[in-house]
């Protein structure tokens, strides 16, 4: 490919085997780098290592504005889906990632009507205009655009035989009532039932900020009327898991759901599939709608196993005849350091509380800066003595991929393994550094210098908790 838009990441620090990364950008046509802050992708070519005469590849930064500066929702872990207001506007020229699709995108759609260009559908077909006025981008617009919209009018028969009209352009309830034949459109089925009515005030569920819950909500900590989860706003997936066949809970001092025969409806939670109890198996997930202890598709399946690291200081698994994953994602050409006497030494990676990600948004902050300033290494009392280093001291960690340097912490965190008759030594490095930030280069680089590419062999997740360095006193 010619070019890639690296959008709010900084893959030339986030990417293992970093030095390969960022050799792989120097080959590219262009660049778009959308961030807050220029980074290690965005100047890679005047990094560490390159010759900015030789690169051809052109590089458009594009500044993007901090997430209290717009306006829209955001989504956590318990698929809670919280709308966010606008603070401050943007600094200088820095715009929100919409207004930036929204205009991008709406250029290269004039280009692909006037030209034309590859797979037009898309791109010609994609409903832009209707994510703003035209100019600016609306997040209210786009939110309920991602809900879905009736495109017709449509007589819809309900479950008491009576016949409910839903008019074109009036939104969709719920991801149920969304139709195969045409008539309505969602951009996002999970969150159909988010954005229910055209006045904001009415539709937008994710704005809902009521503390308002009965005792058995209470009871399991649930706020059904702060903000909106999806789907349909149930707060705790597969409850219908929770209860008997007739609806008891099977926990009744924890109850997440509970069939009430008087009003016969459920109480507590929005139950998962609907219907009476009986009606359904309660994991409608599942083609048989019952629960598994493995499922179909995993690569390395149906159950767990433990295999060593890629690389690994041991040569025989200690109670398997397979030493590393067979189905493990793995890359043409890549060297792995298994049992190298060059590289002795286990290092696993981690975070720390005052740096986020690659550091992109903290380490330009002076205050934080102060506190966790640079790349360190820790390492046992006993390494340090073996290697002749002291705390405080700059050491070398190195591989077949890179090498950075770092301080060294001599401390009780860590100590030494003994596997198979062997005394193994394990080192430590934090994840967030680069070479970009702060400014004179004092913070180091990234750890994923050291990192070979090596993946889950069912997400293809790096494996950056477990490698093979070298360390030595700088």
């Amino acid at each position: 490919f010619k070019g890639f838009f690296a959008w709010g990441m900084n893959p030339a620090v986030s990417g293992a085997n970093s030095n390969k990364t960022r050799e792989a950008m120097t080959k590219l046509d262009w660049m778009v780098n959308v961030n807050i802050y220029d980074n290690e992708t965005g100047s890679f070519w005047m990094g560490p290592g390159m010759d900015p005469k030789k690169i051809k590849t052109e590089v458009f930064m594009l500044p993007c504005c901090v997430s209290v500066e717009k306006e829209g929702s955001v989504s956590n872990s318990g698929r809670w889906m919280q709308w966010r207001y606008q603070g401050p506007k943007p600094l200088g020229d820095s715009r929100g990632d919409g207004e930036i699709i929204y205009e991008l995108a709406q250029k290269v759609a004039a280009l692909y009507k006037k030209e034309g260009g590859v797979l037009p559908g898309p791109v010609l077909g994609m409903n832009w205009a209707a994510m703003g006025d035209g100019h600016e981008f609306d997040s209210h617009k786009t939110a309920r655009l991602i809900n879905g919209y009736y495109t017709r009018d449509v007589e819809v028969k309900q479950p008491d035989g009576s016949v409910k009209v839903f008019k074109k352009g009036q939104q969709v309830a719920a991801f149920p009532d969304l139709r195969d034949d045409g008539s309505t459109t969602s951009g996002n089925w999970v969150y159909c039932g988010s954005y229910v009515d055209a006045d904001a005030a009415k539709g937008n569920r994710a704005a809902k900020r009521s503390k308002e819950q009965t005792p058995a909500q209470a009871n399991v900590g649930l706020y059904p009327n702060w903000s909106w989860a999806w789907p349909v706003n149930r707060r705790v997936i597969y409850n219908r898991a929770s209860v008997d066949a007739t609806g008891k809970p099977y926990a009744p001092k924890k109850a997440v759901l509970e069939w009430n025969a008087a009003g016969k409806k459920w109480d507590i939670d929005i139950v998962d599939g609907g219907g009476a109890p009986g009606a359904i198996h309660p994991f409608i997930m599942q083609v048989d709608g019952l629960g598994a202890f493995y499922g179909p598709g995993l690569n390395d399946g149906p159950f767990p196993e433990y295999y060593e690291p890629l690389e690994c200081p041991v040569t025989t698994h200690p109670f398997s005849k397979v030493l590393h994953n067979p189905t493990a994602l793995k890359f043409e050409g890549e060297k792995h350091n298994v049992c190298d006497p060059r590289f002795p030494f286990v290092c696993t990676t981690y975070r720390v509380t005052e740096h986020w990600q690659t550091g992109l948004q903290t380490r330009p902050q002076a205050w934080l800066l102060e506190a966790e300033p640079q790349m360190f290494c820790e390492m046992s009392e006993e390494l340090a003595q073996l290697r002749g280093i002291k705390n405080g001291d700059k050491v070398w960690l190195e591989n077949t991929r890179g090498k950075l340097w770092a301080i060294a912490i001599v401390t009780k965190r860590f100590k030494p393994f003994t596997v198979q008759g062997q005394t193994i030594h394990e080192v430590g490095i934090p994840w967030h550094y680069g070479w970009r930030w702060p400014k004179d280069g004092s913070g180091g680089d990234a750890a994923n210098l050291l990192i070979p590419s090596v993946g889950d062999p069912n997400t293809g997740i790096p494996e950056s908790k477990a490698f093979m360095v070298n360390v030595r006193k700088a």
